[in-house]
């Protein structure tokens, strides 16, 4: 059962199922209820107009065979009347009665002596089964005048006609809530095919990514989706750009070693081969392997970040800030809302990518640093961490050329000009990217954003300075 939209129907099938049988269930005992309370109500006339039929003669009851209720005086009418004294002695049957029956005449007989200890005055309703399924109300009263004044009057009616009546209302019921069962299953199949619709595009949309057709998913989804949407468009970014720079690192070190091996291909084929010049050409193709195995490592090593516990952003601050402190002694650091954040990255290339930004901001700021931790961006999804001094800056002009490996914009200051370089690389690898500005202080500002991968942490205490 892998499939959510089985697992959607069975589930709702079954509560709707269940619902729905609890519901006719529920009408079906309140419309018995019903039939009953209103047999009972039918009878209640029928004491009274028994009652009033009924002439004291002699310390005794007689009964006219004029009854107002026809069905007394009608065989197999399915209605009886009785009536007994506190001994149980029969003072009067109808018609209806000893048309029925000893069996019948006994039977409620046992119902009235039931209802000797009930109260003077009260109907006392009940079932009662025997020669037949009968509704008996009961009632007893004294009776001034009479030898033995307590007397029962009796009124049994045949259950059948009313049974029939439930019973035909329930088959109504089950017919009426099956064909509603089945209308509402298959609006609510309807309605799932319509709700599990998005995922059915993005499934489609995940099958032309395999196949070549699509670069990635659409980015216009149910609020629901989109963060699966979005996560998944960063994951295909992030492979494209994984296997763009796996073949960069492959085209660079065939480029690199070009030389090298034509050198090499030209010394070994004289007669007197400089062995000075080829051992040069070795140790430099091992330092091209080397360094273009290490590129590669980083990116596999950034690949797998996600997996890795995150990393306290103000830990790694405040553990490059002590260091630069002793060799930068005259500089003052100034730690900005660090503490509180968390990346999911490797701590060697947050370290490398913070330390070259903090060495670059001491070496050519006048002695002040500070460094700042924010979030922005939609959502507040985009983590900044802002590096600032009070050196001359940055030029506009030199912007793009600060990154470029190689490139020293100070020609008087030591280095070999790659520091900007590997961090813009690391950053690109991790899904982020370098800004270079102005700052506030007089300088230059690195901001270093990291898109994805951040966490709130517990805040952490810290001062530098």
């Amino acid at each position: 059962m892998n499939s959510i939209q089985r697992r959607l129907v069975l589930i709702s099938g079954l509560v709707l199922t269940v619902f729905l049988s609890l519901t006719g269930l529920f009408l079906e005992r309140a419309y018995r209820t019903n039939v009953m309370t209103g047999a009972q109500q039918q009878m209640q006339p029928m004491i009274f107009s028994l009652m009033g039929s009924a002439e004291e003669r002699d310390t005794s009851l007689n009964f006219s065979n004029g009854s107002s209720q026809p069905r007394l005086q009608q065989p197999d009418s399915g209605l009886y009347a009785l009536v007994t004294d506190s001994d149980n002695q029969e003072l009067w049957r109808s018609p209806s009665l000893a048309m029925a029956g000893e069996p019948v005449a006994r039977q409620m007989l046992r119902v009235a002596a039931d209802t000797k200890l009930s109260p003077v005055g009260r109907f006392d309703f009940a079932e009662s089964l025997g020669a037949q399924a009968l509704y008996c109300l009961n009632n007893r009263v004294d009776w001034e005048g009479l030898s033995n004044p307590q007397v029962t009057f009796s009124i049994c009616a045949d259950q059948q006609p009313y049974a029939r009546n439930v019973e035909q209302f329930r088959y109504g019921l089950i017919a009426g809530f099956g064909s509603l069962l089945v209308l509402l299953s298959l609006a609510m199949l309807r309605a799932l095919r319509w709700g599990l619709r998005p995922l059915r595009r993005i499934q489609a949309q995940l099958t032309e990514l395999e196949n070549g057709n699509r670069t990635e998913l659409d980015s216009v989804q149910p609020a629901e989706l989109v963060p699966l949407v979005t996560s998944l468009n960063h994951y295909i970014v992030h492979q494209e750009a994984l296997r763009t720079s796996h073949r960069q690192a492959l085209d660079d070190l065939a480029h690199s070693l070009k030389t090298p091996l034509a050198l090499l291909s030209l010394g070994v084929k004289e007669s007197q081969p400089d062995l000075p010049l080829l051992q040069e050409q070795v140790v430099r193709m091992r330092g091209i392997v080397d360094h273009q195995l290490s590129r590669v490592a980083r990116v596999t090593q950034a690949d797998g970040a996600a997996t890795q516990p995150s990393v306290p952003v103000g830990e790694v601050i405040l553990q490059l800030v002590r260091a630069l402190s002793v060799a930068y002694r005259g500089h003052q650091f100034d730690v900005v809302e660090a503490d509180e954040w968390a990346l999911r990255i490797h701590e060697d290339d947050l370290l490398d990518m913070l330390g070259n930004v903090l060495e670059n901001a001491c070496k050519y700021g006048a002695g002040q640093v500070r460094i700042t931790t924010t979030t922005g961006g939609p959502g507040n999804r985009h983590l900044q961490i802002a590096i600032e001094d009070d050196g001359p800056g940055i030029a506009a002009d030199f912007v793009a050329d600060a990154v470029n490996r190689g490139t020293r914009l100070d020609s008087q200051t030591p280095g070999q000009g790659i520091g900007l370089s590997l961090v813009s690389e690391l950053l690109t690898i991790y899904g982020g990217s370098l800004a270079i500005g102005s700052s506030e202080l007089g300088g230059a500002k690195l901001s270093l954003v990291f898109y994805q991968g951040w966490r709130l942490q517990a805040s952490v205490s810290s001062n530098a300075g």
